[in-house]
């Protein structure tokens, strides 16, 4: 949850950005601060213009030894030089002072070529962190405008060059990005288009009622972003959640044992009933880890993770279902991919190498977002009419383990609550639930040809071995 009670962090949605790439050749300088001692020898000398060594070792309280050790130093780098015993700066010395602040401080400016690819976002024409992630159907496209594909080599010069502190701390994450300054570009070239991901978390704003993106990264610079973050609001209006249906409460109950949600699931346009139900999160009883926010973010899947490595070494197939629920808001982010590869690598960890993956989903799921994430699980089933509410989540690992979650309607969008299960007779229910069978209403989608998992492209490529 996030710092306040009227905002709270409920999921997260990764934008798919067109963009074109650009290829700059540049000359960039860097200041590095001197060590202390040469730091006031360089000022010593600056002022006094020439200073005899013993003098200087006096002034400094410095041995024979330990004064040549600093002079030697410095000679060696052609800073200072001797003439009979007087020490004086040699002309590097004299150059670190070129650019010398009003303290008189002698500055090291490294000059360093730079050849790097930056991406221009072909809707606020702005420069974007380049991201490991392919195109994929599951992420929320925003549309580019018309006329950002004619942008010429002069605009991308131009706005480099301008923005060149931005792209030093946010873009290119230079570990001391103020030390950083851009001395020339050389050359600007043109190169493919493509597409990059713009993340944001998703925050349920319980003063007006609305479920909104949050763009953490672009927080530094809100005014040059703004036609950006318009756009992929925009684009997130378009998504809708799943309908709330009568049965949801009882078979939520069902399945945790757990009615203490009841109130907001019957009224999820209350904005009391929200707050009374977050109340209940930091009052837990025993047996029962009640949730908020999607499954697949980092501290729903941590009890998920830990029931795993409880778990002894098999040859079976160990197998995770996962019920999406019905609309087109679940799971349009690349956290759904890095939680399968997490759930593989923590059963891998705990010797069941055999991993079967399904995504199961409501009849009432529209066709054009069935198979938005075919390319992650093995199979995907579609389940017989009315067999459970179109709006409950469940991912249920190893049979050992799981998350059900409600998505209730807020605003147009689904806010997800729900609790993690681990009593061994519930979750023999949920599997029975979730299992398919010939001839009872339920149909297969998919089904990919087994391969081993991978990780690549921060699990965008994770593929399971399907289940016998």
């Amino acid at each position: 949850m996030s710092g306040t009670s009227e905002r709270i962090e409920i999921d997260e949605v990764d934008f798919q950005i067109s963009c074109r790439r650009f290829t700059i050749r540049a000359t960039i300088t860097r200041d590095r601060q001197l060590p202390v001692v040469d730091e006031f020898v360089l000022r010593l000398l600056s002022v006094l213009d020439q200073m005899p060594v013993a003098k200087m070792r006096a002034w400094f309280g410095f041995t024979e030894s330990e004064m040549q050790t600093v002079l030697v130093d410095m000679g060696r780098r052609s800073l200072v030089e001797l003439i009979d015993d007087d020490l004086r700066l040699a002309p590097a010395g004299r150059e670190l002072f070129r650019s010398v602040s009003r303290d008189g401080v002698p500055h090291i400016v490294e000059v360093a070529p730079l050849l790097e690819s930056v991406w221009f976002d072909l809707v606020s024409r702005n420069m974007v962190p380049r991201s490991r992630a392919r195109p994929t159907d599951y992420l929320v496209k925003v549309a580019e405008q018309p006329s950002a594909r004619e942008m010429p080599e002069a605009f991308a010069m131009a706005a480099f060059e301008e923005n060149f502190r931005d792209y030093a701390r946010r873009i290119r994450r230079f570990p001391d990005p103020d030390a950083v300054n851009l001395y020339s570009i050389s050359e600007v070239e043109g190169g493919v288009y493509g597409y990059q991901v713009l993340r944001a978390k998703l925050v349920l704003d319980l003063d007006r009622m609305k479920v909104r993106p949050i763009f953490s990264d672009l927080i530094d610079s809100p005014a040059n972003y703004q036609t950006l973050t318009v756009a992929a609001n925009d684009a997130w209006q378009l998504v809708s959640g799943p309908d709330n249906t009568a049965a949801t409460a009882a078979e939520f109950e069902r399945m945790t044992g757990d009615a203490r949600f009841s109130p907001v699931i019957t009224e999820p346009g209350s904005a009391e009933a929200w707050l009374e139900a977050f109340k209940l999160l930091a009052t837990p009883i025993p047996g029962f880890k009640l949730t908020s926010g999607a499954s697949y973010l980092g501290y729903n899947l941590e009890p998920v993770l830990a029931a795993i490595s409880e778990l002894k070494p098999s040859d079976d197939v160990c197998e995770i279902i996962w019920l999406r629920p019905s609309g087109s808001t679940w799971g349009r982010t690349q956290r759904v991919a890095e939680a399968l590869v997490g759930i593989g690598d923590a059963l891998r960890n705990a010797g069941r190498t055999k991993v079967g993956t399904v995504l199961a989903m409501p009849r009432s799921t529209s066709k054009g977002v069935r198979t938005n994430h075919k390319r992650l699980f093995g199979r995907g089933v579609l389940l017989p009419q009315g067999h459970l509410p179109a709006n409950l989540e469940v991912l249920i690992v190893a049979g050992v383990v799981a998350v059900v979650n409600v998505h209730l309607p807020v605003g147009g969008h689904s806010v997800p609550i729900g609790s993690v299960v681990s009593d061994a007779r519930r979750l023999a229910r949920i599997v029975e639930r979730l299992t398919s069978r010939k001839g009872e209403g339920w149909e297969e989608l998919w089904r990919a040809v087994p391969s081993k998992p991978t990780d690549e492209d921060s699990g965008e490529s994770y593929r399971t071995l399907d289940s016998a």
